[in-house]
């Protein structure tokens, strides 16, 4: 194995992220950050002229994601990519793209030099087949603890050609106003609140009116992507593009398009958590 120290180009639109990562790795002396980028098109041309040794990749980012950026990069210029992630639900495409690792944000000094010290295990061809045991490990387990799916079954999955396997529907089926069985994807809800024995479930464009019980439907959903804010509300983590605190431990959360949910002092924990795990 060569002692040469790798060369890495780190690439996140976050300025604090992208300074604190560099941090973090400028203090690891097997590896040198040799340059640095805010978007996607920028990652992908100093990948091309500079062919660093490693790609420390958001995956969201302005333009193309980070998913994009590995799928645009020619295999001959490809280097060693480390996603790096708020989330852990995109370990599959990380997997799919054989990913070195999968680093959730934010990312400590002693998480990140396992990172490196996995690379440099990489370098070493009598332990490629140990190492991808591992990283295919890594990632089911990854994918398992956010889709809420047996590894055991995940490793199933892989040897087939199905749909991904998930402990939550991906659609809700209702009947609209016409009393037309319509199939809403989950992903596409904003947020969900009671009225009476009904729930109103929002999208960007509409809402739907649905006679289920709050418990009935909290069940169905991914309690990772939606947190109950009120006893009568349920929010899409994905959706919330502000907090404001108020008095008494409670906020308002910001959903854009003049949307705004009160979070409800019984539940700010769980929002509040939600903005300590996305600071440095």
């Amino acid at each position: 194995m060569s002692d040469r120290v790798l060369t890495a180009v780190i690439v996140d639109d976050e300025p604090l992220a992208l300074e604190g990562l560099k941090l973090r790795l400028e203090k690891i002396p097997e590896l040198k950050v040799i340059a640095q980028a805010s978007d996607g098109d920028q990652a992908i041309q100093l990948c091309h002229e500079l062919s660093p040794d490693v790609l420390f990749l958001d995956l969201q980012l302005p333009g193309l994601n980070g998913i994009e950026v590995v799928q645009a990069l020619q295999s001959d210029i490809l280097p060693m990519v480390v996603f790096v992630s708020a989330y852990g639900e995109y370990a599959l495409d990380a997997f799919e793209l054989n990913a070195i690792d999968y680093v959730l944000k934010p990312a400590n000094l002693g998480r990140l030099q396992k990172t490196v010290e996995r690379i440099l295990a990489r370098r070493s061809p009598e332990n490629v087949d140990k190492e991808q045991a591992k990283e295919k490990y890594k990632l089911l387990k990854a994918l398992g603890e956010s889709s809420g799916v047996a590894i055991s079954e995940l490793e199933e999955w892989l040897n087939t050609d199905g749909p991904l396997p998930s402990a939550y529907c991906k659609e809700l089926v209702i009947k609209n106003s016409d009393n037309e069985k319509v199939f809403l994807p989950v992903k596409d809800i904003r947020w969900i609140d009671a009225a009476g024995d009904y729930m109103c479930v929002h999208t960007d464009t509409e809402t739907h009116i649905v006679r289920i019980t709050m418990k009935k439907l909290e069940s169905q959903l991914d309690d990772k992507v939606f947190k109950r804010i009120h006893k009568s509300t349920l929010v899409n983590i994905h959706c919330i593009k502000s907090v404001k605190a108020l008095r008494n431990s409670e906020s308002v959360l910001e959903l854009g398009d003049n949307v705004q949910l009160k979070v409800s002092r019984n539940y700010s924990s769980a929002i509040q958590q939600l903005v300590e795990s996305k600071q440095l």
